[in-house]
């Protein structure tokens, strides 16, 4: 019975991927923590809804540090004394430019940077104490 985190979760691959997993036996995956900046998206309310008892939104935005240790008590509250067992590390943002890479902005490649780059790192690092309790301790970092 293997617990989930997939940061992410609220749309694209992060959805599917909650979608496909809770659709495996509950003997196979016991809980996922669907992270999103947006956990009342139609994609996680419907999840919720159909598997109320195995599906955890939690709200927190990678790039945002406190957001990130909020969302760590919200899950080790709800893994009452369980570990975590998968970090999926999907969240994720593009830019975009009327041109070419000279016309980004700077501050638009700063925040890229940061959600891709360093909220995989803050997220990992915030997980690990519960992911090496976990019985699989695995981290899948996702990059499209």
């Amino acid at each position: 019975m293997a617990t989930y985190l997939i940061t992410g979760a609220s749309r694209g691959i992060g959805l599917e991927l909650t979608r496909q997993l809770l659709e495996l036996p509950t003997s196979q995956v016991s809980k996922i923590f669907a992270v999103a900046r947006n956990t009342e998206s139609d994609g996680i309310k419907q999840l919720e809804q159909k598997y109320p008892d195995r599906l955890y939104p939690v709200s927190a935005s990678v790039d945002n540090t406190a957001s990130v240790q909020q969302a760590v008590e919200v899950v080790k509250a709800k893994l009452n004394g369980q570990s975590l067992d998968v970090l999926v590390n999907n969240a994720g943002i593009s830019g975009q430019t009327n041109g070419t890479i000279k016309d980004m902005e700077l501050d638009q490649l700063t925040q890229i940077l940061d959600v891709n780059v360093v909220g995989v790192q803050r997220v990992t690092a915030a997980f690990f104490p519960l992911l090496e309790q976990g019985s699989q301790k695995k981290i899948i970092n996702v990059y499209v």
